[in-house]
C-alpha cells in the first residue's frame, strides 16, 4: 500500500492568519492561499510526471514548500522544469486575473514569482541556483556558499519588516517571512547534506556521463564529496608506490562514512 505525502503546518503561519483576519482580510488572505497551493502544484504534479514522489508539504508564510524524493534522480534540465514550474503557474494565473478585472490577485500571483525567482535558499530561484552552480562547484560546496547568503537574506527583510511593523502597525508580513528563510537556513545545508549522501550512494539505474579525477595522495574525504554533483559519476585515482589505484564515487561515500569529512582517501 502506497503511503500519501505528510502535510505539515509550519507555526509562523498562525500569526499570519491572524493578522489578516484582525484586518478583516481573511477572504484576501484565502484567495492568496488558493494561488499559492496552485504554485505548488505545478512543482508537484511536473515532479510526479518525470517519476518524483511527494514526500511532504509544508505549509509556511511565504506559502507551501513540497519535500520531493527523488529529485536528484531527475536529469539536470527536468530539475530546473520542476523548480520553474511553480513560478510559470504564477505567472499563468496573473494572466488570468487579469482577464478577470482582478488586478489586486494579478499583482499578488506577479509578486509569488517574482519573489520565487530569487537566488535564496529555500526559495525556487535558490534552489535552481544550487544545481545550477552546483554541477561546477559541487552541491555541498555551493550549498555552504548559498545558505549563509540567503540567511543574511533573511535577516535583511527582517531588518526591513522591523521598520515597516514601526511605520504601520500591526504589518507583520515581511518580518515573517525573513524568519522564516533565516529558521529554514539553520538546517537548510543539513537537508542538503542528507539528501547528497542518499543520492550518491544510491544504486540509481540513470546513465550518467563519467568523470575521472586525479587526486593528490593527502586529499581529505571531505573534500572530494563537497565538489560532487548528481550529472555525473565519478571516479578518482592516485599514483601509490608506483601504482595507479582507483576509487569510485560510491567507494569514496562508504570510506566517508566510516572515517568522517577529515580522514583520507589513500590512507
Amino acid at each position: 500500500m502506497k503511503k500519501a505525502f505528510k502535510i505539515k503546518i509550519h507555526p509562523l503561519l498562525l500569526p499570519l492568519i491572524l493578522f489578516y483576519f484582525i484586518q478583516g482580510n481573511i477572504a484576501l488572505f484565502l484567495g492568496m492561499l488558493f494561488f499559492v497551493t496552485l504554485h505548488e502544484i505545478g512543482h508537484c504534479v511536473t515532479a510526479y510526471c518525470f517519476g518524483a514522489k511527494i514526500k511532504q508539504i509544508w505549509f509556511t508564510p511565504i506559502g507551501e514548500r513540497a519535500v520531493i524524493k527523488g529529485l536528484e534522480k531527475l536529469s539536470f534540465l527536468k530539475r530546473q522544469i520542476v523548480f520553474f514550474s511553480g513560478p510559470f503557474i504564477s505567472i499563468i494565473m496573473a494572466i488570468v486575473c487579469l482577464f478577470c478585472h482582478n488586478a489586486i490577485l494579478a499583482v499578488f500571483n506577479i509578486m509569488l514569482a517574482v519573489f520565487n525567482f530569487m537566488p535564496f535558499l529555500p526559495l525556487d530561484g535558490g534552489n535552481a541556483m544550487l544545481h545550477i552552480a552546483g554541477r561546477k562547484y559541487g552541491i555541498l560546496k555551493t550549498a555552504s556558499v548559498m545558505v549563509k547568503v540567503s540567511k543574511g537574506f533573511g535577516y535583511f527583510l527582517m531588518i526591513i519588516g522591523t521598520l515597516q511593523v514601526i511605520l504601520y502597525p500591526f504589518n507583520i508580513s515581511i518580518l515573517l517571512i525573513g524568519c522564516y528563510i533565516v529558521y529554514s537556513n539553520q538546517r537548510e545545508y543539513l537537508q542538503i547534506t542528507y539528501q547528497t549522501y542518499q543520492a550518491l550512494l544510491s544504486d540509481s539505474a540513470t546513465v550518467k556521463q563519467v568523470q575521472q579525477i586525479y587526486t593528490k595522495k593527502e586529499v581529505k574525504l571531505g573534500e572530494l564529496v563537497s565538489a560532487m554533483h548528481f550529472d555525473k559519476y565519478f571516479f578518482y585515482c592516485c599514483m601509490i608506490n608506483g601504482k595507479i589505484e582507483w576509487k569510485s564515487q560510491k567507494e569514496i561515500m562508504e570510506l566517508l562514512l566510516k572515517k568522517g569529512v577529515e580522514g583520507y582517501v589513500w590512507q
